[in-house]
């Protein structure tokens, strides 16, 4: 019977024992608590991430949705769920889901530069990461896209830029030389002008679409100064009132739609490349989408940078879209993977061969399929250009100061002003656009 006990009891003690080597830590949840990504991993089960996108003509939703496969195929160990949601409802949920602090992808665009605070800073990623070297790509549109506060906040994916697209065919006929790249705002009008021809009602250019960008940039002009404090002497400065007399002379040329034009053929459903393709404008302010479809049409053209002035330094428009990961994902390090897949030479190069994103890696985009061709170089010659986003996103209030002088603007494209009246038309809306500094830098906390 004293034996039977003892038994007893050594076995209730090795029980209690064994137990507790299999009781959670202190601090740890039991693993029926813990998360289920903590469970599928320590199940060996493969970490699923949040992927929220959008359907565009650089990558249709069944591109990236093969692009995916091709990922997940090379990293067995993450899932991708993909959301594509419409472009148009893409910002209103992320805004929402980033203020709410919750329900955010664990990856997607951050476009909105609003967002970048809620961004994962990857500069630990990058350091750790042996394969990953932030000047493989454009160093324009990583300095725009990719840092923002000394912090990393996303990598670039593709670009996009402005230019100017010439009608070869047009030109031949009126016997006027193709422009270079070395070409001159007055330049422009003079062509312009020399191509134009009513009686086919045919425009020898068109016009820019608003002031303060690559060409004010390129007369040296800002609205404002770089500490982002004083609008006079800059909106009505001397390069500003150079920028805005080389639009009334555009304008005046009779050689560009007039906004009454282009309302009419908005209408119309015909928009500038539709009267580039069809010959009646000579020369338009175009973008890689436009240039695509010119190739695809056949059409006889070439690409220069927008015109240069002389004595200052060559700017472009241009852009690519931050991909960031939210810095409360519960999956940093596999998010980080496919970020940098998606984002680096593999991701980007799928997207480029079997869609159409124009990569933002060099390396890459010089393996594209017209590479050699003299469209894709000079395309590829404006990418290198110092970016007006440069000066843009360090002074977010430029486009409250334009609106606020927005009148000298349209009176110039309605042909209301006379030419030395723009100096005056200018100082006019100075303290209207002081104002509007003023206010917006206080709202941006200064």
């Amino acid at each position: 019977m004293r034996k039977s006990m003892l038994f007893v009891t050594l076995l209730l003690s090795l029980i209690i024992v064994l137990a507790g080597c299999t009781a959670a830590p202190a601090g740890q949840q039991p693993a029926a608590e813990q998360p289920a990504g903590e469970e599928a991993a320590a199940a060996g089960e493969p970490v699923t991430i949040d992927w929220w996108t959008v359907n565009s003509e650089e990558y249709s939703e069944e591109v990236q949705k093969a692009m995916v496969a091709e990922f997940e195929a090379s990293h067995p160990n993450i899932k991708v769920n993909m959301t594509v949601l419409p472009e148009s409802g893409f910002s209103d949920k992320m805004t929402t889901a980033l203020g709410a602090g919750q329900g955010a992808p664990d990856v997607a665009f951050f476009w909105d530069n609003n967002w970048f605070p809620e961004a994962l800073d990857l500069t630990p990623y990058i350091e750790a990461d042996p394969n990953f070297d932030p000047s493989m790509y454009f160093e324009g549109f990583w300095n725009t896209r990719a840092v923002w506060q000394d912090k990393v906040v996303g990598l670039p994916l593709g670009v996009g830029a402005q230019f100017v697209m010439y009608n070869k065919d047009v030109f031949d006929e009126a016997g006027v030389a193709y422009p270079g790249a070395d070409w001159t705002t007055e330049d422009f009008i003079t062509m312009s002008t020399q191509l134009m021809d009513p009686d086919v009602k045919r425009w020898g250019g068109d016009r820019p679409r608003r002031p303060f960008r690559a060409i004010w940039f390129n007369y040296g002009a800002h609205p404002y100064s770089d500490d982002s404090m004083t609008v006079d002497g800059y909106l009505n400065g001397p390069e500003s009132v150079a920028a805005y007399t080389w639009l009334w002379d555009l304008v005046q040329s009779g050689s560009t739609p007039t906004p009454a034009d282009i309302e009419v053929l908005g209408t119309e459903g015909t928009g500038p490349v539709d009267l580039f393709l069809a010959g009646r404008l000579a020369m338009a302010t175009l973008n890689q989408g436009h240039m695509l479809n010119a190739v695809k049409a056949g059409a006889n053209f070439g690409v220069v940078p927008e015109p240069q002035v002389e004595g200052h330094e060559r700017y472009v428009n241009a852009w690519s879209l931050t991909s960031s990961i939210w810095k409360g994902t519960e999956h940093p390090d596999e998010a980080w993977t496919f970020l940098s897949w998606w984002v680096g030479p593999e991701g980007q190069k799928f997207l480029m061969e079997n869609g159409n994103l124009f990569p933002s890696i060099p390396s890459v985009l010089e393996q594209y399929k017209d590479a050699d061709q003299e469209y894709a170089q000079a395309f590829f010659d404006v990418l290198k250009l110092k970016q007006v986003s440069e000066w843009r996103i360090a002074h977010p209030c430029d486009g409250a100061v334009a609106r606020a002088a927005g009148d000298v603007w349209d009176k110039i494209m309605l042909g209301d002003i006379e030419r030395d009246q723009i100096q005056s038309e200018l100082d006019a809306v100075v303290p209207a656009a002081q104002e509007a500094l003023d206010e917006c830098r206080d709202r941006l906390g200064g």
